[in-house]
C-alpha cells in the first residue's frame, strides 16, 4: 500500500507559503523612507504539490506598511510584514494520517522590485516556526518578519510584485520525531492572471536644505613668507575632437499582453493510492505447519474517513507437514480472492478484512498423490481479519497479524473427507509485513 509517486506530493508546505511570500516582500523594500507608511495588503492563490494529497490550492494573505514616497539615497528602515496562509482540510487529513502533530520548515519566495535603475529579482529565505495541526478542518498559519534596508539611486516610480514560493517542510509526531514523509519540498506556482502587485511607490529627490547663517569674521592672521615660484610646465598637445555619435531611433512600444485566465483549483483527490509488497507466513493449526506467503496489495484510502478498499494478491505456495508426526504430507496451496479487501486506518491503527477461497490442487503422501483435482478447495471462503500495532505508517509500511478458519474441503477426490479432516478448522494464523513499493 505504498503511496505511488504520481500522487505523492503534504500540505504542510502550505503553512510555509504565507511566511515565504511575506518575507520576500519584506526583503525587497523597507518601510518608512521620507514618506508616510501606508498599510497595504494582497491575497494570492497558489497550486502546491504535496505528498499524499497531490496538488492543492493554497491562499496566502500578505499585509504590511509601505511608504508612498522614498528619497533618493536615503536608506529605508526595516519594517514588519505579516502573512497568513490557509491550510486546506485535505492537508490536515493527510498530516493526521501519518501521525503528525506539528509542522515546521522554511520557505524561499521569489519577488521582483522594479525601480528606474533596475529590475531586481529577490529571493528571501525564512523560517517557519513549529505549528500545531488540528484534528480536522482547515487551519491558518501566521508568519511575521523584518525586511532589510534598501537604498535607491534614481528618482521615479517603483513597484513590488510577488512571485512563486518554494517550501521545505517537516511534519513531526508528538515526541518530535519525523513522520514517514520526512522532510520534503514543494514548488508552489502562482495561479496566472492575478494582479500580484503588492505596492507602488515614488522615489523622489531630497528636499533642498535651508542656507545656514554667516559666521562672524575671524581676526586676520600674520602673512606668511612667500614661497619660491615653481617652474612652469610644458603645455600639452590639444586632443583631436571626437566625431559626434548618430542619435538612435526610438523603439516602438510593445503592445501589452492580455492577462491569462486563472487556472481552476485542483479538486481534492477522492482517494490516495498505495502499493505494498507482502511477505510472511500462515500457520495451519491442524497440520502444525506453516506455509510461506508472498504477494502484494494495492489500496485506495479515503483521507476524510480513513476507510480503504484494496486488491489483495497472494502467490501460490506449498505446505509440508507430518501426519501423526510420521507421514510426510505435502500440498500445493493457492488463493482466490473473493471481492475487495476492506478496512480502516484511523488513530495510527490499520484493520483489514479479506475473504479468500483456498485451493489445494495437488496433495501427496510419501510423494504419492492422493488428490490431483484442480477443484479441490474450501467449501466456503475464509474471512481473514488483520490488524496492525499502534503507529502504523502508510508511507513506511508495517506488520499485520490475524486469525482465520478453514472450512471443510470439497471436490478433492475419493479421499476428500480424510484430507479435509487434517486441514479444516479454526485457530489458523497469518503474520505478514507490508513494504512500500517504488
Amino acid at each position: 500500500m505504498k503511496h505511488r509517486p504520481s500522487t505523492r506530493r503534504l500540505v504542510t508546505r502550505t503553512v510555509a507559503g504565507g511566511a515565504a511570500a511575506s518575507m520576500v516582500i519584506g526583503g525587497l523594500l523597507a518601510g518608512a523612507g521620507s514618506g508616510s507608511a501606508d498599510p497595504v495588503s494582497l491575497t494570492l492563490n497558489y497550486q502546491c504539490p504535496f505528498p499524499l494529497i497531490g496538488t492543492q490550492a493554497i491562499t496566502i494573505d500578505i499585509s504590511t506598511d509601505i511608504p508612498t514616497t522614498i528619497e533618493v539615497g536615503e536608506p529605508t528602515p526595516e519594517f514588519e510584514i505579516t502573512a497568513v496562509a490557509t491550510v486546506p482540510e485535505t492537508a490536515t487529513q493527510g498530516l493526521n494520517l501519518v501521525g503528525a502533530e506539528t509542522v515546521e520548515g522554511s520557505a524561499l519566495a521569489s519577488s521582483t522590485v522594479t525601480v528606474p535603475e533596475a529590475t531586481l529579482p529577490v529571493e528571501v529565505p525564512t523560517t517557519i516556526p513549529s505549528t500545531p495541526i488540528p484534528d480536522s478542518g482547515s487551519f491558518q498559519v501566521t508568519s511575521t518578519g523584518n525586511a532589510p534596508s534598501l537604498t535607491f539611486t534614481q528618482a521615479g516610480d517603483g513597484t513590488i510584485s510577488v512571485g512563486d514560493v518554494l517550501l521545505t517542510m517537516t511534519p513531526r509526531t508528538a515526541d518530535g520525531s519525523e513522520t514517514g514523509l520526512g522532510t520534503f519540498d514543494s514548488q508552489c506556482v502562482q495561479d496566472p492572471g492575478q494582479d500580484n502587485t503588492l505596492a507602488t511607490f515614488q522615489i523622489v529627490e531630497p528636499e533642498p536644505t535651508e542656507p545656514t547663517e554667516p559666521t562672524e569674521p575671524t581676526e586676520p592672521t600674520e602673512p606668511t613668507e612667500p614661497t619660491e615660484p615653481t617652474e612652469p610646465t610644458e603645455p600639452t598637445e590639444p586632443t583631436e575632437p571626437t566625431e559626434p555619435t548618430e542619435p538612435t531611433e526610438p523603439t516602438e512600444p510593445t503592445e501589452p499582453t492580455e492577462p491569462t485566465e486563472p487556472t481552476e483549483p485542483t479538486e481534492p483527490p477522492g482517494g490516495i493510492e498505495y502499493s505494498y509488497g507482502l511477505e510472511g507466513s500462515s500457520h495451519i493449526a491442524k497440520l502444525r505447519a506453516s506455509a510461506p506467503l508472498t504477494g502484494g496489495i494495492d489500496a485506495e484510502l479515503d483521507l476524510a474517513s480513513g476507510d480503504f478498499t484494496a486488491d489483495l494478491l497472494l502467490h501460490p505456495t506449498s505446505v509440508k507437514a507430518r501426519l501423526f508426526g510420521l507421514l510426510p504430507i505435502r500440498s500445493k496451496v493457492e488463493f482466490q480472492q473473493e471481492g475487495k479487501t476492506t478496512g480502516t486506518l484511523t488513530g495510527g491503527r490499520l484493520t483489514a478484512n479479506a475473504s479468500t477461497t483456498i485451493t489445494m490442487p495437488k496433495i501427496t503422501v510419501f510423494g504419492f498423490p492422493i488428490s490431483r483435482s484442480p477443484d479441490c478447495r474450501t467449501s466456503e471462503p475464509s474471512d481473514i481479519a488483520l490488524t496492525s500495532e499502534d503507529g502504523f505508517d502508510p508511507l513506511a509500511g508495517g506488520d499485520l497479524s490475524g486469525t482465520y478458519e478453514i472450512a471443510p474441503l470439497t471436490d478433492c477426490g475419493a479421499l476428500n473427507n480424510v484430507v479435509s479432516a487434517f486441514v479444516a478448522g479454526p485457530g489458523n494464523t497469518v503474520d505478514v509485513t507490508l513494504t512500500p513499493q517504488q
